[in-house]
């Protein structure tokens, strides 16, 4: 069998971004565009990076191609890309809004599974029938977001 209908025969999941926010860094300069011979890639601040792993990324992997090539067609000659040169949902960050009823019961469950099972997140998750990256994506971005009456995450 050729290894192309072998690989055909396969399919691969990859988790949503905003479920694995460290690739992030290592996506960046892959999904630079190429740049002029001896012209150096975008570099980016640290406040610039926590900002982009912040954003839940709605476009997934897309979104944040379109972002580093907007800022990369801008002809940076030097200088990082810092958090002020980022649009605007990026730069505000998941806590801009409040957590919706939905979204108060869900986190109010999760707390009360790692009440119950010691903070251990796993059997947490478990116990919740989520997978353990879903329970952190959750406390992710719940941090901050004070639910009236609730105590963080």
């Amino acid at each position: 069998m050729r290894l192309l209908d072998t690989l055909a025969a396969r399919s691969v999941t990859l988790p949503a971004l905003r479920e694995r926010p460290e690739d992030i860094r290592e996506l960046l300069p892959a999904l630079t565009p190429g740049r002029a011979p001896g012209s150096p890639p975008p570099t980016w601040t640290p406040d610039a990076l926590r900002a982009l792993e912040r954003h839940p990324w709605p476009g997934n992997v897309t979104e944040l191609a379109h972002l580093v090539r907007a800022l990369a067609g801008r002809c940076r000659v030097f200088g990082p890309v810092r958090r002020g040169e980022l649009p605007d949902p990026v730069r505000a960050g998941p806590a801009g809004r409040t957590l919706s009823p939905m979204e108060r019961a869900e986190r109010s469950a999760i707390l009360e599974a790692l009440r119950r099972h010691g903070g251990n997140k796993a059997r947490a998750a478990a116990a919740l029938g989520i997978g353990r990256a879903t329970l952190y994506r959750k406390l992710r971005e719940y941090q901050g977001r004070d639910a009236p009456g609730g105590p963080r995450p």
